[in-house]
């Protein structure tokens, strides 16, 4: 049997190296996103907070980026359960139904997108609302700035059956072994020269 897919002698279940190790760089990402939503949603809160108290400002909203930041912060702990349980069937612990994780993953990135909208904009007009002397201003940029990020590395990374197909960690490093590769080619000009006179036939 391939080396790419071997079967748990535990569980039963078929595993896959190279796709449970794509889907672990993934899953820091998401966890990732997680915690910058729920730095947005302190933040939409605090500013919403110092808002409210203010008589001539709209209580909509508020409203709108706080419930973003929410639905913000359980789409990406939706995301990262769907595809923790995804990677526990690639890693052979387990045997978990693939697709019964499609449905609610790619509702959670219809959701992720709206709230990438409505959440920075809500938050562009709270911030509008204050002087940049006060601190709510800056809250309700942070929150608006939280949610894009949120939803760009977690919300919108729909699960799919055949495992991610690139994740910032591994692009990270895929770019720093070509710089590897391409200083050691430059460090010697002449071992390419070398080694192209010794394959070259006696004639």
């Amino acid at each position: 049997m391939s080396s790419e897919q071997a079967v748990d002698e535990v569980t039963g279940v078929r595993r896959q190296p190279a796709v449970a190790a794509r889907t672990r760089a993934l899953l820091v990402q998401l966890a990732g996103a997680l915690l910058v939503s729920l730095i947005g949603l302190g933040c939409a809160l605090m500013s919403s907070h110092t808002l409210m108290r203010l008589e001539q400002t709209s209580r909509l909203w508020p409203m709108v980026a706080n419930l973003a930041s929410i639905l913000l912060v359980l789409v990406c702990l939706l995301q990262f359960h769907v595809w923790r349980q995804a990677q526990k069937e690639w890693t052979g612990a387990k045997d978990v139904s693939l697709m019964h994780l499609l449905t609610p993953s790619a509702s959670a990135r219809w959701v992720a997108v709206l709230c990438g909208l409505a959440g920075p904009w809500a938050c562009l007009q709270m911030a509008e609302q204050t002087a940049r002397q006060e601190q709510a201003h800056w809250w309700a940029l942070a929150c608006g700035v939280s949610a894009i990020l949120a939803t760009g590395f977690g919300g919108i990374h729909q699960f799919n059956p055949a495992g991610p197909r690139g994740v910032l960690p591994q692009r990270m490093d895929h770019a720093r072994r070509v710089i590897t590769a391409d200083e050691e080619r430059h460090v010697d000009p002449e071992a390419d020269t070398i080694v192209l006179r010794r394959e070259q036939p006696d004639g």
